[in-house]
C-alpha cells in the first residue's frame, strides 16, 4: 500500500511538481557529513577511563545471571566465614571449660 502522499504524486504530475516545491530542502554545506563522523567519534572516546570500565563492570554485574551468581557467592562466602567463626568460638569455649574443670583454684562442686 503506497503513502497518501505517493499515490496523489503518482496521479497528478502538476500536483506533484506544486508539493515538490512547497516543502524545499535546504542544501547542506560542504563536508556537512564528514564533520559529524568527527564529531561521533569524538564523542565515543572514553574520556576517563578508570570511570568507564567501572561503569562496564557495573552495568555486567547488573545483568540478572551475573547478579544472581554474585548473589550466590556472597551467600557461600558468608555461610563460611560463619561456620568459621562458630568453630574458633566453640573451640574457645572448650578452651575455657577444660581449664575450668582442672583449675586447683575452682572451688565449684
Amino acid at each position: 500500500m503506497n503513502p497518501p502522499n505517493e499515490s496523489l504524486l503518482a496521479g497528478d504530475g502538476h500536483l506533484g511538481t506544486l508539493l515538490r516545491e512547497a516543502r524545499p530542502r535546504p542544501e547542506l554545506p560542504p563536508g556537512f557529513a564528514a564533520a559529524v563522523w568527527r564529531r561521533l567519534e569524538r564523542a565515543e572516546l572514553p574520556d576517563e577511563p578508570a570511570v568507564n570500565r567501572l561503569d562496564r563492570v557495573v552495568a555486567w554485574l547488573l545483568r540478572p545471571r551475573p547478579a544472581l551468581a554474585g548473589a550466590i557467592a556472597l551467600a557461600c562466602l558468608g555461610a563460611s566465614l560463619g561456620a568459621h567463626e562458630g568453630v574458633v568460638l566453640s573451640k574457645q569455649a572448650a578452651q575455657a571449660r577444660y581449664v575450668a574443670a582442672v583449675s586447683p583454684l575452682n572451688t565449684g562442686p
